[in-house]
């Protein structure tokens, strides 16, 4: 109880200064005062400690967690640090023998909540697959403006609702996906790199990707793309992001009155704006295919099903049931989000290890020139960005080696570094023995899991595709599902709720990347982080955010 006195000494200190100088009145009053003080201090002192029944789990300190975020410390710092003072926990509990483990199961604090972190492929595998007992916390139940943006989505509701969201939204995502919907955004986004590369200048890509990404699913999506290439401060374009930006601040959002600031206001008018802008494309997509008499029409034949746009088909879907247009709208929120934001992630983590790795580049450009053919490299390395070639559906299956590269990219740099809160629903016995007793706020800690020593030896934390070779199936393929790997690589989640864009952001990764190694050789350069293998990211407890790579790019020469 030393910290607890330490933290409630303010009030005893309150009531003896009130006692020896001031009024009973005023005494009274100081008195109530000091209870209020202790009992905030106490609520303090409960919130950094965890629950009784989860004290035994190895744990780092909540002070070190508010240390490295108001620091602003980006996550391969703290993450790290945070699993090392973990680690010395749970050696000190007699959980592992050395640093070089870690532990099965660990508690991690997050603004007031201690979570219960699964770090092993078994804990992992049952929490997605019995997916009732470890149930979705909504996103409503998140801070600030979160609600009125996601709405209640597929992704976040729990498993009654999500069994009638996925009627709608499922389908328009089980389908194959036009590489034109990525080819030619790309088109644009190569005529802007030309540019940078003629100037000798360089680029981040983790900004050049948000932009690519978001044309690709506006593309796909509604039949239409923002343009975010070629004019990244057109309006929607920058309500989106600085909705996004807000939505991410961790302390802008624990400032008790955010929502009467003046930025918690300007966040909600932006809001409002993108949420109307969401609509009038329900509803003038609506309108269109009622004009054409195809409203009914959401299981009929149609040749041309992969160039087909989701909100086309989800309104189909939608036709005569209860899904409403706050449905509709909620969801195409949620994949603006997943759709956009962790696939360009991953495509600047695989630009940047690829251009640390020159090998690696050098290997999966090979792979893309013998599937795609040597004429389409020499058109590639000369054409204008306009008439860039890009892989067919059938060429982009039939990469091999550039998976690897995607596959071990998504290992070590997981997008959503942890799996959304999950709660238990009723008592839970993991694989270690560990009881949790219902209602704890339960995770899958995606980046310490696909970093097991265990699993993956003790060259866990390097960047070698190869390792992927031994997993090729007969016929080639190779497996991007977590069973294939008893779910010791799982960024995309697993069982019954895994990510249904998960196809839809493997496309999108091999056809960018095949069409940048054709058009290009690169470098990274500059940023001091970057090149010893720890670039600088962006504050987050969820999602990983480069800033700051410096990549040189150089045209290819016929």
């Amino acid at each position: 109880m030393a910290a607890f006195s330490t933290i409630a000494a303010p009030a005893a200190w309150i009531i003896q200064l009130v006692a020896a100088r001031t009024t009973n009145r005023t005494r009274v009053l100081a008195a109530f005062l000091a209870v209020a003080v202790g009992w905030a201090a106490r609520r303090i002192y409960k919130s950094v400690l965890p629950p009784r029944s989860l004290r035994h789990l190895p744990y780092a300190p909540a002070l070190a967690y508010l240390r490295s975020n108001l620091r602003g410390d980006g996550f391969l710092n703290w993450k790290p640090a945070l699993l090392d003072l973990t680690r010395e926990d749970a050696m000190r509990k007699g959980v592992i023998k050395s640093m070089d483990e870690t532990p099965d199961v660990f508690l991690m604090w997050l603004v007031g909540t201690w979570f219960v972190h699964l770090a092993n492929p078994d804990d992992a595998k049952l929490l997605y697959t019995q997916h009732e007992l470890f149930e979705k916390a909504v996103i409503s139940d998140g801070l600030g403006f979160s609600p009125m943006f996601f709405g209640r989505n597929v992704f976040s509701v729990p498993t009654p609702e999500w069994k009638h969201h996925r009627k709608v939204v499922n389908p328009a995502f089980r389908r194959g996906w036009d590489t034109s919907f990525f080819g030619e955004p790309a088109r644009n986004l190569i005529a802007e790199l030309d540019a940078a590369s003629s100037a000798g200048k360089t680029i981040d890509p983790a900004d050049w990707m948000q932009r690519m990404t978001l044309d690709g699913l506006t593309l796909a999506a509604f039949g239409t793309s923002l343009d975010a290439i070629r004019h990244p401060n057109g309006d929607m374009v920058a309500t989106y992001n600085a909705i996004l930006k807000s939505l991410s601040n961790f302390r802008e959002l624990l400032h008790p009155w955010y929502e009467q600031s003046a930025a918690g206001k300007r966040v909600k008018r932006d809001i409002l704006r993108f949420n109307q802008f969401l609509f009038d494309l329900i509803d003038n997509k609506t309108a269109q295919l009622k004009a054409q008499g195809r409203l009914g029409q959401a299981n009929a034949e149609d040749n041309d099903n992969d160039r087909r746009d989701l909100l086309e088909m989800m309104i189909q879907a939608a036709e005569g049931s209860d899904f409403t247009r706050e449905d509709l709208r909620s969801n195409m929120a949620i994949f603006f989000l997943a759709g956009h934001d962790t696939t360009a992630n991953e495509l600047s983590f695989a630009i940047y290890l690829m251009g640390l790795h020159k090998d690696v580049q050098n290997k999966a450009r090979a792979e893309v020139i013998q599937i795609m053919g040597k004429d389409a490299a020499r058109r590639a390395a000369t054409c204008d960005a306009a008439d860039m070639v890009y892989p067919t559906s059938e060429q982009e299956r039939a990469f091999t080696y550039l998976n690897f590269v995607i596959k071990e990219t998504m290992r070590l740099y997981p997008s959503v570094a942890k799996l959304p809160r999950r709660k238990t629903s009723a008592p839970v016995t993991l694989s270690n023995g560990v009881k949790l007793p219902a209602g704890v706020p339960v995770t899958v800690d995606t980046y310490a899991l696909q970093r097991d020593k265990a699993v993956y030896g003790p060259d866990a934390d390097e960047f070698k595709p190869d390792r992927w070779a031994s997993t090729v199936g007969k016929d080639g393929a190779v497996p991007m599902h977590p069973p294939a790997h008893n779910y010791s690589w799982a960024p995309f989640g697993g069982g019954q709720r895994i990510c249904i864009g998960q196809q839809f952001s493997l496309v999108e990764q091999r056809v960018v990347l095949a069409m940048l190694l054709l058009r290009y050789e690169w470098d990274v350069v500059g940023n001091a982080n970057a090149l010893k293998g720890v670039p600088d990211m962006i504050p987050s407890d969820v999602t990983l955010h480069s800033k700051g790579i410096e990549v040189q790019l150089r045209r290819r020469s016929a």
